[in-house]
């Protein structure tokens, strides 16, 4: 069974990622370049086995509502969750983008990013793209996206590398975003992932809207969704992913609070 340490906080977005190939075992845990930006920063120990760590000129403050990160204007501002290992890590939050604002997910294992996700507002009202990138593959690898309502799977399509989903009718995503977000790296720990074995150790990227919906495109016909999931296609030769050891969110926003975050250590860690 795996250890689950949870934050102690409520939630509105909650963000999972899962898998690909990342660093060895034998590599020292957490990045370093990681610790040397927090040795130099504004760092919060607010959630259990969790150090959340200010990025660019972003400032954190701990409040009832949550750990709240300001200064966000530019792309290098954000937060960054820093553990010693994880195979699922989960954070609740919310968002003001704004017209010109994004969130971009960096997953890493020590110094390496295994993978992220862009998202930000679309061109038209209501509309949302987002962009999911990995490394399992030379050049980026392709993937398969999920979308489910309630939990139910609505919908498949695959992708390839690099390709940008646009999903519409996301009402008031620009004034105020309810997600929930989560990286995984072992489907067993999940109920909502069922997948071949063959699909074990995959990258994957989980984006939830919370008392919301919206619509997207799956081969040719448009779906309704409340959860969407973006799993890595595994290439030929690629090792399975073992744990990472740090998230990083980078944001333009008028504000974001992480309400909950919290990780899944490996089997038999302590």
């Amino acid at each position: 069974m795996h250890l689950k340490m949870t934050g102690s906080l409520l939630a509105s977005m909650l963000l999972t990622m899962a898998g690909c190939a990342g660093a060895d075992d034998s590599q020292p845990s957490g990045s370093l370049n990681a610790q040397e930006s927090a040795a130099e920063s504004q760092c919060i120990k607010q959630f259990d086995g969790i150090t959340s760590c200010a990025l660019g000129k972003a400032r954190l403050a701990s409040s009832t509502e949550g750990l709240l990160v300001s200064g966000l204007a530019a792309k290098t501002d954000g937060v960054a969750s820093t553990f010693t290992k994880a195979v699922k890590w989960e954070q609740r939050s919310a968002v003001s983008l704004g017209a010109r604002g994004g969130l971009q997910l960096s997953a890493r294992d020590a110094d390496q990013v295994v993978s992220t996700l862009k998202i930000t507002p679309g061109r038209e009202a209501d509309t949302v793209t987002m962009a999911p990138t990995f490394t399992g593959s030379p050049g980026g690898s392709r993937y398969a996206m999920n979308v489910y309502l309630g939990g139910v799977l609505q919908g498949t399509s695959h992708q390839p590398a690099g390709m940008v989903i646009t999903f519409t009718n996301w009402r008031d995503f620009l004034r105020w975003a309810e997600m929930n977000h989560h990286f995984l790296n072992d489907f067993d720990i999940d109920g909502l992932s069922k997948r071949a074995a063959s699909d074990v150790g995959a990258c994957v990227w989980r984006v939830g809207a919370v008392k919301n919906t919206f619509t997207v495109d799956v081969n040719g016909k448009p779906v309704v969704g409340d959860e969407v999931e973006f799993v890595e296609t595994i290439a030929d030769g690629a090792y399975p992913y073992r744990h990472f050891t740090g998230i990083d969110v980078n944001a333009v926003a008028n504000e974001l609070i992480v309400r909950s975050e919290s990780i899944t250590l490996p089997e038999g860690a302590k």
